[in-house]
């Protein structure tokens, strides 16, 4: 996509400096036409100061045939007042005067015509041209839009991909906090029952402490008045009561283990939550 675009590019800028070159020709065609075109004005002025020269010899000439033909010099009987004369001649002379003007503006009115058209049909071709370049340089200047805006679809589209696997990673997340927040309250609970009951054989352990001090006290009193030898209920209860407490101490040892390793499980989990939480929160 990128080699063509390149492409595309280069082929536009080419034919971009082909249409200025081709400008370029032009206006050295016009300036050349121009400069054949006021060599032909210039003869055609020295052409029409030839005729009007002719023209005015021939109004000359002319007038002196009006004058003569008036006065009765070519045979006719009746002769023309001099004053009659000088009026018509007066009257005729404002006349051409009237035409000349007129012929005038219609020829000045004519080139001027001319020069406007040619002036509409030049700027219409340089406007063409003009129209041509300014569309060439629209076409690059939205190809090259076309890319950023295909390059900006794409990071639109790694920013969605991103989002979405973020959200299930989160999602997951919290599933998994959820679970660990309900071990950790069964745990709690499981924690809370042993703990009652430790303190139960505790309570028990202590009793039998007292009683064990007691029955030692009594044992070493009895030893001293008379001794255990030949007393075999008081010897079997001893034992007994002996064996009963080193029972309870195994008992209340195995649960203060126990009662340590559910608080180890307890932190963990707690720890465990505390990071799930956080980096929940870093991922938002």
């Amino acid at each position: 996509a990128e080699e063509g675009g390149e492409h595309s590019t280069v082929d536009m800028e080419q034919r971009y400096f082909t249409g200025l070159r081709q400008v370029a020709e032009n206006r050295s065609e016009m300036e050349r036409v121009q400069l054949n075109y006021d060599q032909v004005v210039l003869d055609m002025k020295t052409r029409l100061e030839q005729k009007q020269d002719k023209v005015r010899e021939l109004k000359e000439g002319y007038g002196k045939l009006k004058t003569e033909v008036a006065n009765g010099v070519a045979g006719s009987a009746r002769v023309v007042p001099a004053k009659l004369l000088k009026q018509f001649e007066e009257q005729e002379a404002r006349k051409e005067e009237d035409l000349e003007r007129v012929r005038l503006k219609n020829i000045h009115l004519r080139n001027q015509l001319r020069k406007l058209e040619g002036n509409l049909r030049r700027k219409e071709e340089l406007s063409n041209e003009l129209h041509l370049i300014d569309f060439e340089q629209l076409k690059i200047e939205n190809q090259t839009l076309n890319e950023k805006i295909e390059e900006r679809n794409e990071e639109l589209l790694k920013l969605r991909k991103k989002t979405t696997t973020t959200v299930q990673v989160l999602t997951h997340l919290k599933e998994k906090l959820q679970f660990v927040q309900a071990e950790n309250q069964l745990l709690k609970v499981e924690l809370a029952e042993l703990e009652a009951e430790l303190s139960t054989h505790r309570d028990a352990l202590t009793k039998a402490k007292h009683d064990r001090d007691a029955l030692r006290s009594e044992n070493l009193r009895l030893r001293g008045e008379a001794g255990l030898i030949g007393n075999n209920d008081l010897l079997r209860d001893f034992d007994r009561r002996k064996k009963d407490i080193a029972s309870m101490q195994v008992t209340v040892e195995s649960l203060k283990q126990r009662h340590k390793n559910l608080r180890e499980n307890i932190l963990e989990i707690n720890a465990k939550g505390m990071g799930v939480t956080g980096g929940s929160a870093t991922n938002y």
